[in-house]
């Protein structure tokens, strides 16, 4: 049970400050909300790591949720604030890299760490990572002038909600619930003790293979926010269809253990990469295109997502975790994630207007609010 609770307390404490979240961002600015959100994630890793009781482990893992949940709304705001609609992908797909990049690293960094110190050595060693991200960032980041750049045009915090009138917003709010439910709350919460438990992997070696399945999404995402930026907003949505696409094979067959089951599992380690790696640079990137160009329309626009994000994954793993029980893998793998990708695949023809003549939204002004030289 307090094991769940550690594993669960970021994805939960994720959806409770996704709109908290553009209220802070508002109040002291989006630069100061980074170093805000680093710091609770440094402190939190101390905590964590210097735990003799479960109060304490608790207390540090919140302190790691405030960080991350803030942060997941806040930094894609600072990367939209200074990119255009037309360059918006690569950069924020370069910024989605976080994640695998995180990922591989601590799949093949921790255990010998571990090893060498207990969980001490590896929360240490994280600790400094954020102390050194957290002085880079103050020195280095800085608003753009200008209105992209000024948190207080957009009248008051609760005027701001009128921004989410939007419909098309909330329709990839949606697909972001459905692919965080099946991805982040299955595939990669439950994936490995599969290849433990079913496959004979050991645990070293499952960590491995998982890691793979990051590296790929590491190549892809960037990869695909080039590619979106190059296609017209009416045919944008055609990447995310095919992102379900891939997604919808690997829900099929990801729990499988019958015949040719090691072949399979290749198969699910690549598409999973792949299709998990489109969202940062195709999906995310629509978001500000959907609220006003300006820096409360992007970061209202992301706490929407965080705010989906983070309920799927929360749900996904318990839900996945009692079906499992019930119906045994294969069975509860399709039963769980095939639908979430058919109707994600189904809502992508929905979130932007179709067709090659489209150049931009009826509810987005013309750019002439982005800073000179882009």
């Amino acid at each position: 049970m307090i094991f769940g609770l550690l594993m669960s307390a970021l994805s939960v404490i994720g959806v409770v400050l996704a709109f908290p979240a553009a209220w802070i961002a508002r109040g002291i600015g989006l630069k100061n909300t980074i170093l805000f959100s680093v710091g609770c994630l440094c402190v939190g890793c101390v905590v964590f790591g210097l735990a003799d009781n479960i109060l304490m482990l608790v207390v540090g893992r919140f302190l790691e949720g405030v960080g991350l949940g803030l942060i997941g709304v806040a930094a894609p705001s600072c990367v939209t604030v200074w990119f255009p609609r037309h360059k918006r992908g690569l950069a924020l797909g370069i910024w989605t890299t976080w994640v695998p990049l995180g990922s591989v690293i601590s799949f093949n960094m921790v255990p010998p760490l571990a090893m060498a110190g207990g969980l001490t050595l590896p929360m240490m060693v994280f600790a400094a990572a954020c102390a050194i991200a957290f002085i880079l960032f103050a020195i280095v980041f800085r608003m753009p002038e200008g209105a992209m750049g000024d948190m207080g045009i957009d009248g008051t915090f609760l005027q701001s909600f009128k921004l989410l009138k939007s419909k098309r917003i909330w329709v990839l709010g949606a697909i972001f619930f459905l692919f965080a439910f099946a991805v982040i709350g299955i595939e990669n919460t439950y994936y490995n003790t599969f290849l433990e438990t079913e496959l004979g992997f050991d645990a070293a070696t499952a960590g491995s293979l998982a890691s793979i399945t990051m590296f790929i999404s590491l190549i892809v995402a960037p990869s695909t926010g080039y590619i979106s930026d190059r296609l017209p907003l009416g045919r944008k949505y055609v990447i995310g269809i095919i992102m379900m696409a891939l997604l919808l094979v690997t829900g099929l067959i990801m729990f499988h253990t019958g015949s040719f089951a090691v072949a399979i599992m290749w198969a699910v380690i690549v598409l999973q990469g792949i299709g998990a790696g489109m969202c940062g640079g195709s999906l995310r990137p629509m978001a500000p295109m959907l609220l006003r160009n300006t820096a409360m329309g992007a970061t209202m626009s992301m706490a929407v997502l965080q705010f989906a994000q983070n309920l799927g994954s929360s749900l996904g793993s318990p839900i996945f975790g009692a079906a499992l029980g019930a119906l045994g893998w294969e069975i509860a793998g399709i039963v769980l994630q095939v639908p979430c990708y058919l109707l994600a695949l189904v809502l992508c023809f929905f979130v932007l207007p179709r067709g090659k003549d489209v150049t931009l939204l009826d509810d987005v002004p013309a750019e002439d609010a982005w800073p000179k030289g882009f």
